[in-house]
């Protein structure tokens, strides 16, 4: 099984609220249905379809309203993904977090995997995203789509891990690094940098940290830029290095 988060930067303009970038939709569900793969889950991010809506949910007093309507958002973006995944004949269902999912202090308490593992036996790609859940703790939370894969990928240790994002992978000090040792990380982490937009999950250094804590459990993953052309498709189908390897060790 093959794990693949689309980050909502690659999705949406995130600098415009609910503005879907339409060639970057068309292109990854495009390279996802030539790969061919029907041993996919896939994860997108909310971009602007969650994170304007979730910090208005954050910033005041957390009415059920609120909460509904950055659902109802990040909703509507799993919508327009799996439409164009249909229109390249790619079998998606979308599974949302909202209904499946339980958080306790922010993080994953429980799962309800039965109708992950039920779409994947009948050959049906899945498709999850960021959204707003119940926690125990707090009420309601915001769930990443980075934590999701987290999560997944230690219940079902997967053959390759992807995060496409809209860079080229972890950028320090100017320059991509080919590979980050997990045991490292603490040496590049105050030069990792968060979205210069609205971003409630914490942006790149939220996600490298999610990723390395898999990296520890010995599970590899990779950051890559899913906006240059070829890229999902090198991901999917071949052994090409595209991005930054997280990992224990050396590549």
């Amino acid at each position: 099984m093959i794990l693949l988060k689309i980050g909502g930067s690659v999705l949406t303009d995130k600098a415009r609220a609910s503005t879907v970038r339409k060639d970057f939709l068309r292109m990854v569900a495009q390279q996802i249905a030539n790969a061919k793969r029907d041993d996919l889950v896939l994860v997108h991010g909310a971009g602007s379809f969650g994170h304007p809506q979730a910090a208005a949910y954050l910033s005041k007093g957390r009415s059920i309203s609120d909460a509904w309507k950055t659902h109802r958002a990040v909703s509507s973006l799993n919508t327009l993904f799996i439409n164009e995944l249909h229109s390249q004949r790619v079998p998606a269902l979308p599974i949302h977090p909202l209904d499946s999912i339980t958080l306790d202090g922010g993080r994953i308490a429980r799962f309800d995997m039965a109708v992950l593992g039920l779409m994947l036996e009948n050959d049906i790609i899945p498709v999850l995203h960021g959204d707003i859940v119940l926690d125990s703790a707090d009420g309601f939370n915001i769930l990443s789509g980075d934590q999701i894969v987290a999560f997944l990928a230690q219940r079902m240790q997967p053959e390759k891990i992807g995060i496409g994002t809209d860079v080229d992978g972890i950028i320090y000090k100017g320059e991509k690094i080919s590979h980050l040792n997990a045991n490292e990380f603490e040496n590049y982490r105050k030069e990792i940098v968060g979205s210069s937009v609205v971003d409630v999950t914490g942006g790149m250094l939220r996600k490298v940290s999610e990723l390395v804590e898999i990296a520890k459990a010995g599970i590899q993953s990779e950051i890559f830029n899913a906006t240059r052309g070829g890229n999902i498709a090198k991901f999917l189908i071949s052994n090409q290095q595209v991005g930054t390897i997280i990992s224990i060790g050396t590549k």
